[in-house]
């Protein structure tokens, strides 16, 4: 056992029982129990991620800008995640939650108007 109270998968040294003997053995049972227990681990210690699709269905927002816009902020929190060269973002829900909470007009369409109308208001026409 490693220290993740895993059992220690050593592929080198059963290299031919495992990739090369085409038919099912005891060490190819033995790893995909294995494997599928460390799996079944990291899956429910996986934070929930957020992608930008996601945050525009959350904020109900019809437009890809106005979040493109919303995580461009130096207050919005950083990316965990990112693929295809930077293209796909992924945010952790928990940090967003807190983005959210500061920013609380940006939930709703009703909320964003309602805070554009207050900023005309108590800002611009002060």
């Amino acid at each position: 056992m490693n220290k993740g109270g895993y059992m220690d998968l050593n592929f080198r040294t059963n290299q031919f029982e495992l990739f090369q003997d085409w038919t099912e053995n005891d060490t190819k049972k033995k790893f995909t129990v294995e494997l599928e227990r460390q799996a079944a681990d990291e899956k429910r210690s996986l934070p929930v991620i957020l992608s930008t699709g996601d945050l525009r269905k959350r904020w109900y927002m019809e437009n890809r800008q106005s979040v493109h816009n919303y995580t461009k902020r130096t207050d919005f929190p950083e990316p965990v995640l990112e693929f295809s060269n930077g293209k796909t973002k992924l945010y952790l829900e928990s940090e967003v939650t807190i983005f959210e909470i500061n920013h609380a007009w940006i939930l709703t369409p009703d909320s964003r108007k309602d805070y554009a109308d207050w900023i005309l208001k108590n800002v611009i026409n002060e």
